[in-house]
C-alpha cells in the first residue's frame, strides 16, 4: 500500500518548509591536490524527515516500522555549493519508515572542493578548507537542515592530516552551513625528500673545494651537483601550484641555492684556467705572445755556442748528447715550477 502511493515529491506542510534532520555526519579526507589546490572528501550523511502520507495506524497494521525501496520514496537532495564535482549515492537500496511517518536514510557524498591552501610555509603548511552543504530553498519554501554531530575518520591521508572538522553557519544564517576542515601537512616526507637533500648538496659543494684543480675532478663534481639540484627543482614544480595567494618560500630557497651552485661551478672553471695557463686568456694566445721572446733568447744563446764550437769542436761533438739531455731536464723542471706557481696562485 505504501509503495503504491509513490510519494516522490517533497512532503507538503502549511508552512511550506520541510525540516530535514541530520543526526550525524562522518567526514573523511580522501586526497589533497597541492598542485591544483583541490581536495577530495567523502561524507556519510544520516538523514531523517517526516512524511505524513507514509504514516499508518498501528492498531490496523501491527508494525512499528517497515523497510521500503528508496526508488519509490522521495529523499532530500543535498548540494555542495562550492564543490567542483559532487556525486551522491544512497547508502542502501532500502530505507526505514516508522509508523508516525518518520523516515531514516543514509547517503554517501563524494565531493571535490577548490581550496586556496596557504603553502607559503611548505612543507610546514596548514590551513582551513570550507565545504558548503545546503538544500533547495526558494522564497520561503523548500527545506531546512537541522545538524547534529560531526565526526571524522581516517585522519591520516597521504601527506596531509585532518586535524578537526567543525560545522558553522556563515553570517549567522541557518541556510548557509559550512563544514570547516582543518588540514595540516605531514612535513616529514617533503623535508626528507626535498629540503634535507638541498642542504646536503650545498654542504658537498663547499667541501668539494678540497678536490684538486687538475684533471677536471672538481668541475665534473660540481656539474653533477648542479644537475642533481635541477632534478629537485623539476620535482618541486610538479608538486606546487604555479600561482596562488602566497608563493611557497621553498621556491626562493631552491632558486638561491641553484644560483650559489652555478657561481661556485664558474669559479672552479676560472681557477682551473688559472692553474693551467696562469691567465684567463686561451693558452694558445699566451704561448704565441711568449714565442718571440723565446726565439730571441734562443738566438742569443746560440751565438756563443757557435763560437765554442769553433774553438772546441771535438769536445762539443762528444758532449752534445749529454747537453741535449740536460737541456730537456732543465726545460721540464722549469715547466714544473711554472705549473706549481700557477697552482699556488689559483689556490689563494
Amino acid at each position: 500500500m505504501l509503495i503504491a502511493k509513490e510519494a516522490l515529491s517533497q512532503p507538503q506542510s502549511p508552512s511550506c518548509i520541510s525540516n530535514i534532520s541530520v543526526p550525524s555526519i562522518v567526514y573523511e579526507t580522501l586526497s589533497v591536490d597541492t598542485k591544483g589546490l583541490r581536495f577530495e572528501s567523502q561524507l556519510q550523511v544520516m538523514l531523517s524527515w517526516e512524511d505524513p502520507d507514509l504514516s499508518w495506524d498501528t492498531s490496523v497494521y501491527h508494525h512499528d516500522m517497515v523497510v521500503l525501496p528508496v526508488s519509490k520514496i522521495w529523499t532530500p537532495e543535498l548540494h555542495v555549493t562550492n564543490g567542483v564535482q559532487t556525486t551522491i549515492k544512497h547508502g542502501n537500496k532500502d530505507l526505514l519508515v516508522h509508523s508516525n511517518g518518520t523516515i531514516e536514510h543514509m547517503i554517501i557524498m563524494n565531493t571535490v572542493v577548490g581550496c586556496e591552501v596557504n603553502l607559503y610555509n611548505y612543507p610546514f603548511a596548514s590551513d582551513f578548507c570550507p565545504i558548503a552543504i545546503n538544500v533547495w530553498a526558494l522564497r520561503g519554501c523548500g527545506m531546512f537542515l537541522n545538524f547534529g554531530d560531526v565526526s571524522k575518520t581516517s585522519a591520516n591521508r597521504g601527506d596531509w592530516l585532518t586535524e578537526n572538522v567543525e560545522l558553522t553557519a556563515k553570517g549567522g544564517r541557518d541556510d548557509r552551513n559550512y563544514l570547516w576542515v582543518s588540514l595540516k601537512m605531514r612535513s616529514e616526507t617533503p623535508f626528507l625528500s626535498l629540503v634535507l637533500p638541498s642542504i646536503l648538496i650545498i654542504v658537498a659543494d663547499v667541501v668539494s673545494f678540497a678536490l684538486p684543480l687538475g684533471g677536471g675532478e672538481r668541475i665534473s663534481f660540481k656539474v653533477t651537483l648542479v644537475l642533481s639540484f635541477i632534478m629537485f627543482l623539476i620535482i618541486l614544480k610538479d608538486l606546487l601550484p604555479e600561482g596562488g595567494q602566497c608563493s611557497p618560500i621553498i621556491r626562493k630557497h631552491f632558486c638561491f641555492c641553484l644560483v650559489i651552485l652555478v657561481l661556485s661551478m664558474l669559479q672552479s672553471m676560472v681557477l682551473t684556467r688559472l692553474a693551467k695557463c696562469g691567465t684567463l686568456w686561451p693558452c694558445s694566445l699566451s704561448k704565441s705572445k711568449d714565442s718571440p721572446l723565446k726565439d730571441t733568447d734562443n738566438e742569443e744563446e746560440s751565438r756563443p755556442d757557435i763560437t765554442v764550437i769553433k774553438l772546441k769542436a771535438s769536445e762539443e761533438e762528444k758532449n752534445s748528447p749529454l747537453q741535449k739531455v740536460v737541456k730537456f731536464l732543465n726545460k721540464m723542471a722549469a715547466q714544473d715550477q711554472k705549473e706549481v706557481r700557477h697552482h699556488r696562485f689559483a689556490n689563494k
